[in-house]
């Protein structure tokens, strides 16, 4: 819903935020019902962030680059290594000696 979307904002564009703020900007009417909202979205799994009741503010998980990992590369690594390998294997099969074809050719005329 819009209250869903707005809140997707807020997260993304405060990694704190105090419970009347979220209300104040999505316009419900207290800071106790915007804890309610952002409680139900945590648990829906709409955002990912921890409310802390005792000092009233949203804290938001900060998500992990994915790309300062060296997960990337080595998925990379193991495509290329995949289409070198399949490269590799294409040539492989084409290979045949020299004169191949014409022993074949004897032996199917009877001369070999």
């Amino acid at each position: 819903s819009v209250v869903k979307a707005g809140l997707r904002r807020l997260k993304t564009s405060y990694s704190r935020i105090s419970l009347a703020d979220v209300a104040t900007r999505l316009g419900l009417p207290s800071a106790t019902s915007a804890e309610f909202v952002v409680a139900k979205a945590v648990r829906d799994g709409v955002i990912d962030a921890t409310i802390d009741h005792e000092k009233g503010y949203v804290q938001s998980h900060d998500l992990v680059d994915v790309y300062a990992t060296v997960e990337p590369s080595e998925a990379f690594h193991r495509r290329i290594a995949y289409c070198l390998t399949t490269h590799n294997d294409a040539l492989r099969a084409m290979r045949y000696t020299p004169d191949a074809y014409k022993k074949q050719l004897e032996a199917s005329r009877g001369l070999g």
